[in-house]
């Protein structure tokens, strides 16, 4: 089994409630949807550079586990898997084999982080399997994708019940705001919640605001550190 992968690094877990924890990025290429591109606005994906299914070089598992290794050697960081989108097409198979693996070795020999956390765009269909620990955006009517999310995501996440779930909503505008209070109403929605705002198109400190007065459950300000500490740069 070999799939596309743009790069491999450890780093930080820059957001959501693993923020700084220390982390094996495995990111896939390939992903069909091209977030905030409209008539008048331009793409927001902050790894476009990861989005052509060829914007990276094919390895098989053994090459990505040989490599895992060597970052990690005495198996303790948090493995994310994210993209691109590591759950579309030939990357779902890749990322099944790899978290199975992981899951098997960790929990055998009492290791932390046995699930791998995967990254993933909202299009594609989650699962329960327990070797895997879901961070899934939501994209709101500001991205021009939210006629691509699958809804199903949000009763798997409620038979899933797992602590560290999340999801995500990136935010362009107020529009986009009250959208996310109508989404997390008509599912009703019980996992962790992270907003991030669209950067250069609305202020952190106005989106906490808004969150300050609707208070959905369990949400909370998500920034990217990663680019707090090292600016808009690949592989940290």
């Amino acid at each position: 089994m070999f799939g596309k992968i743009h790069e491999i690094y450890s780093s930080i877990s820059g957001e959501g409630i693993s923020q700084g924890v220390p982390t094996v990025f495995v990111r896939f290429a390939g992903c069909s949807l091209r977030c905030g591109k409209t008539e008048s606005k331009s793409l927001w994906c902050d790894t476009s550079y990861a989005l052509g299914p060829n914007q990276g070089e094919t390895k098989t598992v053994s090459n990505i586990m040989d490599e895992i290794e060597t970052l990690d050697k005495n198996h303790g960081y948090q493995i994310l898997l994210t993209g691109g989108e590591p759950l579309e097409g030939k990357n779902r198979d890749l990322s099944i084999t790899i978290a199975q693996t992981i899951f098997s070795y960790r929990t055998k020999h009492g290791k932390p982080y046995p699930a791998s956390r995967v990254e993933t765009n909202g299009s594609e269909k989650i699962t329960l399997d327990p070797f895997f620990i879901f961070t899934m955006d939501y994209k709101l009517p500001g991205s021009g994708m939210e006629n691509r999310m699958d809804s199903e995501n949000f009763q798997i996440l409620e038979k899933r019940h797992n602590s560290l779930d999340e999801i995500k909503f990136v935010v362009r505008d107020r529009i986009d705001f009250e959208r996310s209070i109508e989404v997390i109403r008509e599912q009703k929605i019980q996992t962790n919640i992270l907003y991030s705002p669209v950067h250069g198109e609305v202020d952190a400190k106005e989106l906490v605001e808004w969150i300050k007065i609707d208070n959905p459950p369990k949400c909370r300000l998500s920034l990217q550190i990663h680019k707090v500490l090292w600016g808009n740069q690949k592989g940290v």
